[in-house]
């Protein structure tokens, strides 16, 4: 039998037919809600730090290069955008490195290099990093990601 909608097949349409497969279609390709598939989302920047949000970037991911002088530390970090972003932190003398850490956002304490190195100057492996950056030309604070236990 034929009316408007053209041929039944079953007592369903062809146009029926297409705009469920086309819908069907939408559903497999839509993107899940489980968060798998979601941009990431911006970071909050920890209190302590003093920049300006307008003037900050953070550099998320796992660190792939790590060497740590007597005043420096370099870094190389695969960040979570698939980009390979490198920074340094020098300080005088009388400074500590700690006073630009922190430690899952949480202010960096001397025994913490205990969770981030498994002996001077070699890091724990699989070491993830947050560094945030300020646009004013002051040092990189480095927030620490160690494994949760």
């Amino acid at each position: 039998m034929i009316d408007m909608d053209g041929i039944y097949m079953i007592g369903i349409s062809c146009k029926m037919i297409f705009v469920l497969a086309l819908s069907f279609g939408a559903m497999c390709s839509a993107k899940s809600t489980d968060g798998t598939n979601d941009p990431p989302q911006r970071l909050r920047p920890p209190a302590s730090l003093k920049c300006s949000r307008d003037h900050l970037t953070s550099f998320q991911g796992r660190i792939i290069d790590y060497k740590r002088g007597e005043k420096s530390i370099f870094l190389s970090v695969r960040t979570d955008e698939e980009t390979t972003e490198n920074f340094t932190l020098k300080w005088e003398d009388t400074e500590n490195a700690e006073k630009w850490f922190l430690l899952r956002g949480e202010e960096f304490k001397a025994e913490d290099w205990k969770l981030i190195e498994s002996a001077h100057g070699r890091l724990v492996d699989g070491m993830r990093i947050i560094v945030w950056v300020c646009d004013d030309g002051s040092k990189p604070v480095f927030d620490w990601r160690p494994k949760e236990s």
